[in-house]
């Protein structure tokens, strides 16, 4: 990565000064560094929303990046802190599942406990690890610290259940991660399985009742109030209304989507 080194960070801190406070270690630690903000209003506690907001950093960012991810119900308890090395890329927070699309991105990362107080900022905070552990761990990362010297490797960081999609007889079958801020259902089946799959066959999606013939290429290719599936930013599979929002369409609660089974036939 050339240039300064990069600093993302992901939390559920919404507004008030918790962000910034953790940008004031870093820059304490080295003033150069670039900071770029991913999302501060991920629902409070939600870790697998966090992991999916990372999971859309790891094709975006340069090689080198580090990763400063808080979503931490845990704080102050026995979870650890933890730097994950991948990808070309270091993520720092808590052990909780966080980094799973992570681990699974690269099947040789490797993780360190945090267990270096030097490196981190005094007193220890039992409910701001944010600050204390974390954003100096990422500053010094940026200095070119190695994750064998910030802490101890580990072979098992914590993963949540995330599903894989799979063939039953003639039907594809995926899985709903989450919902974006305009109702979308993001899955888990990738450009490349839908299309292999459908062997440029027509397609009938199914999930959450809601039957769409067919895949667009826009949400302006359906009608207003339409539900159409399409491939999105991520090259995923996504289930939408045109200027609407299937969550609502579909009469469920976000916490109601991970997990929800999407079935794809060909016609």
């Amino acid at each position: 990565m050339s240039g300064p080194p990069l600093i993302t960070l992901t939390s559920d801190f919404g507004a008030g000064p918790f962000v910034g406070l953790m940008k004031g270690v870093i820059l304490g630690i080295y003033p150069q560094v670039r900071l770029v903000d991913l999302c501060h209003d991920i629902p409070p506690q939600d870790v697998r929303a966090g992991a999916l907001v990372l999971e859309q950093a790891l094709g975006v960012f340069p090689s080198g990046s580090v990763h400063l991810a808080v979503v931490d119900p845990g704080v102050g308890t026995e979870r650890r802190p933890l730097v994950v090395e991948a990808l070309d890329m270091l993520f720092v927070g808590p052990d909780n599942g966080l980094f799973t699309p992570v681990l699974l991105a690269d099947p040789s990362a490797r993780a360190y406990v945090l267990d270096k107080p030097r490196y981190h900022r005094q007193p220890v905070s039992a409910t701001f690890h944010g600050r204390d552990i974390f954003a100096p761990v990422a500053a010094h990362l940026t200095w070119g610290i190695s994750p064998e010297e910030l802490g101890s490797y580990i072979g098992d960081p914590i993963r949540l259940d995330w599903p894989r999609p799979y063939r039953r007889e003639e039907i594809l079958l995926g899985h709903v991660l989450g919902v974006d801020r305009f109702g979308n259902l993001q899955t888990n089946l990738s450009r490349w399985e839908v299309e292999a799959f459908l062997a440029g066959r027509p397609a009938e999606i199914q999930s959450a009742g809601l039957v769409i013939e067919g895949l667009s290429q826009s949400y302006g290719q359906a009608e207003p109030g339409a539900a159409l599936a399409l491939f999105n930013s991520l090259d995923r599979l996504e289930l939408a209304v045109n200027r609407g929002s299937a969550l609502v369409r579909a009469g469920l609660a976000s916490a109601d989507l991970f997990g929800l089974e999407v079935r794809v036939r060909t016609r």
